[in-house]
């Protein structure tokens, strides 16, 4: 299980526990949809492609590791490749910020806040879903919570 904490009370920046590595740093870009996972031995980019684009990779050295796809603009869902791994993310319901993870539409994992008043939150996955993945993961749910943050201002 990892955890990941907000860096401050106001950031949107997190620090994520219980990697095998150390901690790690899950960083966005304050004006865009893109950002940072730093961990104790590498640094991948979060890589938005096109202002209109549901698409975003993650990358290490500019080579893609990761490609997630929103298969619909009005939908909390995504769509990943990492390897010769095929996921799922997506809102568990339309009310909650908590959100599953799908291989071949069964739940295998899930991310979910603390609590209903906190950024704090857990990502819960088998340990054949990469560490590196499991991050990118919560980049994206994290992502989702940052959007309906801004849309509720």
């Amino acid at each position: 299980m990892i955890e990941c904490n907000p860096q401050t009370f106001f950031s949107w920046s997190f620090t994520a526990y219980g990697l095998s590595t150390g901690t790690a740093s899950i960083k966005y870009q304050w004006l865009s949809e893109q950002g940072s996972i730093i961990t104790a031995h590498r640094q991948y980019d979060i890589v938005k492609h096109g202002i209109m684009s549901g698409r975003w990779t993650q990358e290490e050295s500019g080579q893609v590791i990761a490609v997630a796809q929103k298969p619909s603009p009005f939908s909390r869902s995504f769509n990943l490749r990492h390897a010769s791994l095929e996921l799922t993310l997506q809102a568990a319901t339309a009310f909650t910020r908590n959100f599953e993870i799908l291989l071949k539409g069964e739940v295998i994992g899930h991310i979910q806040p603390a609590h209903m008043f906190t950024r704090r939150a857990t990502v819960v996955c088998p340990l054949t879903i990469p560490e590196d993945l499991q991050l990118f993961l919560f980049w994206l749910v994290g992502l989702s919570w940052k959007r309906s943050s801004e849309s509720n201002d």
